[in-house]
This record gives C-alpha cells, sequence and structure tokens, in this order.
C-alpha cells in the first residue's frame, strides 16, 4: 500500500509486477554503476607514481562495499518476488 500522505495515489496497493520491474533495473543499473566508476575509476586515473598509496589501498578498501549493493538489491528483489508470487498462488 502507498502511503496515505501520497496526493491522489495514498492508500491504493502497488501493483508487484511493477515493483519487481523497477527494483530489477534499479538493481542491474546500480551494478554497472558502481562497477564502472569503481574499476573504471581505480585504472584509469593518472599517476605520476605507478606504485600503490596508502590512500588509494584505503579508498578501495572504503568504497568495495559498494560493489555488493547492486546485487544483494538483486537478490532481496529476488525474494521479494518469489515470496509474494507462492502467497498469490494459494
Amino acid at each position: 500500500m502507498l502511503p496515505c500522505w501520497i496526493p491522489f495515489l495514498g492508500g491504493r496497493p502497488v501493483d508487484r509486477g511493477l515493483a519487481v520491474l523497477a527494483a530489477s533495473l534499479g538493481a542491474l543499473a546500480v551494478t554497472v554503476l558502481w562497477w564502472v566508476l569503481f574499476f573504471g575509476g581505480l585504472l584509469t586515473s593518472p599517476s605520476p607514481d605507478p606504485s600503490i598509496s596508502a590512500g588509494e589501498v584505503l579508498f578501495a578498501a572504503a568504497h568495495a562495499p559498494l560493489l555488493l549493493w547492486g546485487p544483494l538489491l538483486a537478490a532481496v528483489t529476488w525474494s521479494y518476488h518469489r515470496r509474494h508470487k507462492a502467497c498469490s498462488r494459494v
């Protein structure tokens, strides 16, 4: 159900198919975005020193969990789809 404070739509049920589609497209977009930004930024950034600095290691370690955002969103989307698909058959 949509929250009651949303004008004209509040209190109406959300179509499960559209919710799964939107979450799937979002998971795909976030996965591609973070992988391109993470590896593209690390591999193409100009550095006068070819060695890896402590700051670059800290940056990579701090931002590496963002690579899991898209796949984890896809996992919970699939779980939502399976859970609600099973309920609608009963």
